[in-house]
């Protein structure tokens, strides 16, 4: 499970958002999306725990995965000043994956913020195998809109809205695909990641819907393995209501076993 993967590629997406590519053979070949790694920014003990990082796309061709993050703090501040070549600790791949079924037609991806970056590597994965893909994405303005196109296969349809109106449409993620269900999307199913608020009130909408649907959560982790406890979040699962992981029983939950 621990890995030294070295540094291919390292660059500023947009202002405190880096694209980072590392190859390492095994993660790429057993990486699935919904999945993340956790890194250890530093060879020292500042700072202690490791952070956890989604994956936003793998190749086991090329042995190469690829993260997205935003400097939040000293050990995000620290990965972005990494050098071309140089080597991180790596603890993964880690979690429970997104679980697509077979028998849907469409599936729609609804991305909050950084919450983007799982939900490009399962469009990756999703592409050709699926009559449409949507991807619906939504940050607070312009400024932390990540080019989708650059990251996404062919074909699939992009829907943006910003909190200010300064892109797409004007309003939250959740409100803008909300109205598009005035246009049936047909038998689909939804994957989400993003912000606590946008999922719960996906997730509170959905038992209107009722789209089958998965929700990736976001949550401070430490030891990344279960071990510590630090990440449980309150749900129903095999009808018994108590506490999950969000690093070994997730990420990925079904949007109906989240207590909110």
């Amino acid at each position: 499970m621990l890995s030294k993967a070295r540094v291919l590629k390292i660059e500023e997406i947009f202002s405190g958002c880096f694209f980072l590519q590392l190859e390492e053979q095994r993660i790429a070949g057993d990486s699935l999306p919904g999945q993340f790694l956790h890194v250890r920014v530093a060879d020292n003990t500042v700072p202690f725990l490791r952070r956890p990082f989604s994956i936003a796309g793998a190749s086991p061709r090329n042995g190469t995965v690829e993260i997205i993050f935003r400097v939040v703090g000293e050990g995000t501040r620290i990965l972005s000043r990494l050098q071309k070549d140089e080597f991180l600790d790596c603890l993964g791949p880690l979690g429970t994956p997104f679980s697509p079924g077979k028998e849907f037609p469409v599936s729609i991806l609804l991305a909050g913020g950084a919450g983007i970056a799982p939900l490009l590597f399962l469009a990756g994965t999703l592409a050709g195998k699926r009559e449409k893909i949507l991807v619906y994405y939504g940050t607070p303005n312009s400024g932390e809109l990540l080019t989708p196109d650059k990251f996404l296969p062919p074909g699939v349809d992009v829907f943006l809205a910003t909190e200010d109106g300064s892109a797409g449409f004007h309003g939250l993620v959740t409100d803008l695909f909300e109205r598009s269900l005035k246009d049936d999307p047909g038998r689909a199913e939804i994957f989400a990641c993003g912000p606590e608020a946008m999922l719960k009130t996906l997730a509170k909408k959905n038992r209107s819907w009722g789209f089958p649907m998965q929700l990736s959560l976001e949550e401070r982790m430490a030891c990344g393995i279960g071990a510590c406890q630090g990440c449980a979040v309150q749900a129903h699962r095999e009808n018994k209501t108590g506490y999950l992981r969000v690093c070994r029983d997730g990420p990925v939950f079904n949007s109906q076993e989240v207590v909110w």
